[in-house]
């Protein structure tokens, strides 16, 4: 099976491609895309990170380390972004109770890490074109408020990239 390596190196070298034909299709079908910087930079690093991203399933890859950082750093996030519910109820001082947000919100982090590892199964749910096609949507979702070109084209980066990254595992296996 390819490596982290072959998949990243596929997403950078796989995304100039995919630029293009999307551009030549976009504006045979619609009209030319002008684009600002970091909307060409933002499709890239989405169409990179689909490339690695059904590897999220296996516990040594990078993307999953990363996963779990987010998981670490989103716990601890939420904790402070909704403390106006629990913070006045907390008998501790200001910077006691942020201490104890932070070892909480950490220690569920690690927790939902470990619960994600433990319910993946590497080469399962993650390594599909479903898979790929719903969190493909949830960017296009997410992201209503560009416009439609720049819209679409954040999440066939992903879903192309991603889809890229089962094609290799697919027809590619290392000895």
């Amino acid at each position: 099976m390819p490596n982290f390596k072959t998949h990243i190196l596929s997403g950078i070298f796989g995304f100039p491609v995919f630029f293009l034909l999307f551009n030549f299709v976009y504006s045979h079908l619609f009209y030319e895309v002008y684009y600002v910087s970091t909307e060409i930079v933002i499709s890239y690093f989405l169409f990179v990170v689909g490339s690695d991203f059904p590897d999220i399933d296996h516990q040594n890859s990078f993307i999953n380390r990363l996963m779990r950082l987010f998981l670490i750093f989103g716990s601890v996030y939420y904790l402070f972004e909704y403390d106006f519910l629990y913070k006045e109820y907390l008998p501790f001082s200001y910077n006691l109770s942020n201490f104890i947000l932070i070892v909480i919100g950490t220690l569920v982090g690690l927790l939902l890490g470990i619960i994600f590892n433990k319910l993946s199964k590497h080469r399962g749910l993650w390594h599909s074109f479903l898979t790929g096609a719903i969190l493909s949507l949830l960017i296009y979702l997410l992201n209503l408020k560009y416009r439609t070109p720049i819209n679409i084209l954040y999440s066939l980066s992903y879903f192309v990239g991603f889809s890229l990254h089962i094609i290799l595992d697919k027809n590619f296996k290392t000895k």
